[in-house]
């Protein structure tokens, strides 16, 4: 199912602790929006609709609208519309309007279908892509009139995890798992089909999960499913460096809206954030000890079983959110990171 929840109470709440000032040292406030009928059972205040839980007390959110639809893998918003993507094991992709009982427009690549990995909209929401498990990335314009991908690129043999916009709807990175170990390629889809892979790069062994595009330093960072985390400089196409930042393989990733940190979230749980170090290696920062535990709670949906962090993002008030194959959605203010 999808939840439509307004979580603005909360994030109003924890910028006037921001404002009030914190104590060097104090603990990074935060809330959990869980589902987990388990945890429900557990404390009468909770309603069948969820909850908001801080460390003291039990808040009941303003859900907006609850959609029944299964399969979802992915998720993302709109930057400037009340608009939002959904991705299916089924290899479809929804676009929906907040509040809107049904979706707006029905998306899929033609032929046999993989599952949907991700789901990104363009650098000003013009246009947005998917990739899936037949390692292949559609991309559409943004609108209701035409159904039909006006690119379709064949990026990894195995499967394509992630995608990035670099700065531009023509340019994009993807990630995966090739024969070849080329598992991140740079591709500029205003070249002919047969010229418009411009830079393939063989790293990540065993394959590359998530990656995410830095403007301010033309950065193409990348995270593999062995924890290691790959820096390319997008303007010479080469690597940058590279280190291990988790111990088991990397879900998730994402950029603090002024580009100066990043975070990673592992299929362990843990979230770590880190600093831009040049060429001579990302510093870490903070390590997040209230991550998402790793669960069985998905283990039965189809497509195979969910484990830890499986998406990060930071807002422009300095939230990070967070949701886990724990059935959590955290949401935590960024005051001493």
């Amino acid at each position: 199912e999808i939840l439509e929840i307004d979580v603005k109470t909360c994030m109003d709440r924890d910028r006037g602790v921001k404002e009030e000032g914190n104590e060097e040292g104090s603990h990074t406030p935060f809330v959990i929006i869980s589902n987990d009928e388990n945890k429900q059972k557990k404390n009468p205040l909770i309603s069948d609709q969820g909850s908001v839980v801080s460390e003291n007390s039990v808040e009941v959110f303003n859900q907006i609208l609850k959609r029944q639809e299964s399969g979802v893998r992915c998720s993302t918003s709109h930057s400037e519309l009340p608009l939002y993507l959904t991705g299916n094991t089924d290899g479809y992709v929804k676009l929906w309007e907040f509040g809107y009982p049904h979706h707006l427009a029905k998306y899929g690549l033609s032929g046999t279908r993989g599952r949907v990995t991700s789901v990104r909209f363009g650098p000003l929401g013009a246009k947005f892509g998917l990739s899936d498990t037949n390692g292949a990335i559609g991309l559409w314009h943004t609108t209701v009139s035409s159904l039909t991908p006006y690119c379709v690129l064949n990026c990894h043999d195995r499967a394509t995890r992630d995608f990035a916009f670099l700065g531009s709807a023509s340019v994009l990175a993807s990630v995966g798992s090739s024969s070849n170990n080329r598992n991140v390629v740079i591709w500029d889809t205003l070249l002919p089909p047969s010229e418009c892979a411009v830079k393939k790069f063989q790293a990540h062994e065993m394959g590359a999960m998530v990656c995410c595009y830095s403007a301010k330093s033309q950065s193409l960072i990348s995270a593999g499913s062995k924890g290691d985390v790959c820096i390319f400089d997008v303007r010479q196409r080469k690597l940058q460096h590279m280190f291990t930042a988790h111990d088991s393989a990397i879900r998730s990733m994402c950029l603090s809206p002024d580009e100066e940190l990043y975070f990673t979230g592992s299929s362990e749980g843990d979230i770590k954030s880190w600093s831009f170090g040049g060429s001579g290696g990302d510093q870490h920062s903070y390590s997040f000890s209230d991550g998402h535990k790793s669960t069985k709670l998905f283990s039965n949906l189809p497509g195979g079983s969910l484990k830890g962090v499986m998406k990060l993002h930071v807002d422009s008030t300095n939230h990070l959110v967070s949701c886990g194959a724990d059935g959590e959605v955290k949401i935590r203010l960024l005051s001493n990171v």
